[in-house]
């Protein structure tokens, strides 16, 4: 199922990313607490007293992030969680950051910040716990046939969608005149190269994707798009933003059920299903946590109630 917000996912997992326990991804070595390993001047930091200083100042949060990880680790065994889910999600990630290549996809992410350094880092720390999540999200979500039937007659306004590409113009005159050639046999995608001033939308030839009735495009626009049949050409459009006038063709329509069916179940079962928040309050709260050392008691924290 196609269900989500990506940085909701990315929100709710980079909490266990810091502070992974996973000996494969752990590159500390043991402590010797004597060891100088700065000097300030005529001063000296031993490891013992960085580690001292971590502990303290960061310490806390990284033992709450680690009791989650196991949490989420040993929820992902009970669940029976396949390496085709996780590469499933995989997938459906690198499609939401636009890119085709886990490689490409670890850059990106690097570049945002997060704290991820290789492929199996990412599925244990980002991927895992979000298929975890979504798993318990919607388990219990049962969407019939008549309730996806009875949503598309109540909302076919806001579900319809077309496709469409454009040229874009300084004034009538020159769009009339890219019309006429347009004609005479010029290629749509040449006529964009030559004539267009949307450079968003060149190098897609034109092309500005689906989109609904409302919110997206300027409203001259979307009318005269919406009013037009599949391969059809408009007459010069004048834009509502006074960015010029469009020379519009509608290159395909979503208006029947079968096209927004898969639209509408991620609508309904995204509305039917947990919040992440709550899936997380859960688990912990179900799991068996025992603090075995007095000085970490205080430390430990369940999530806050759910509102």
């Amino acid at each position: 199922m196609k269900k989500k917000h990506l940085m909701v996912a990315l929100g709710m997992t980079l909490v266990l990313a810091a502070c992974n326990n996973d000996d494969e991804q752990n590159n500390a070595t043991d402590v010797d607490e004597s060891a100088e390993i700065a000097s300030i001047n005529d001063e000296t930091i031993t490891e013992g007293e960085f580690v001292a200083y971590m502990k303290n100042e960061f310490g806390e949060m990284a033992f709450n992030q680690m009791i989650q990880s196991y949490v989420f680790n040993q929820a992902a065994d009970e669940l029976g969680i396949s390496e085709e889910e996780i590469q499933a999600e995989l997938d459906d990630v690198k499609e939401q950051f636009g890119v085709e290549s886990e490689e490409d996809l670890l850059e990106m992410l690097q570049m945002q910040q997060v704290p991820v350094s290789d492929l199996d880092q990412l599925k244990e720390d980002f991927i895992i716990p979000q298929v975890v999540i979504d798993e318990l999200r919607f388990q219990d979500v049962e969407i019939s046939e008549e309730d996806l039937e009875a949503y598309y007659e109540e909302n076919q306004d806001s579900l319809h969608q077309v496709e469409a590409r454009h040229i874009l113009v300084e004034d009538e005159e020159t769009a009339e005149d890219v019309i006429a050639e347009l004609e005479s046999g010029t290629d749509f995608e040449a006529a964009v190269e030559e004539y267009s001033e949307d450079t968003n939308s060149i190098p897609a030839g034109g092309n500005v994707g689906f989109f609904p009735r409302e919110d997206v495009m300027e409203e001259n626009f979307s009318e005269t798009a919406f009013e037009l049949e599949v391969g059809e050409i408009s007459e010069p459009v004048e834009s509502s933003l006074d960015y010029g006038y469009h020379i519009i063709e509608v290159l395909d329509r979503h208006d029947s059920f079968e096209d927004v069916r898969e639209d509408i179940e991620a609508i309904l079962n995204e509305q039917e299903a947990r919040s992440p928040n709550e899936v997380v309050e859960e688990l912990m709260n179900e799991a068996d946590i025992n603090i075995l050392e007095d000085e970490y008691e205080d430390w430990f924290q369940l999530p806050e109630p759910m509102m």
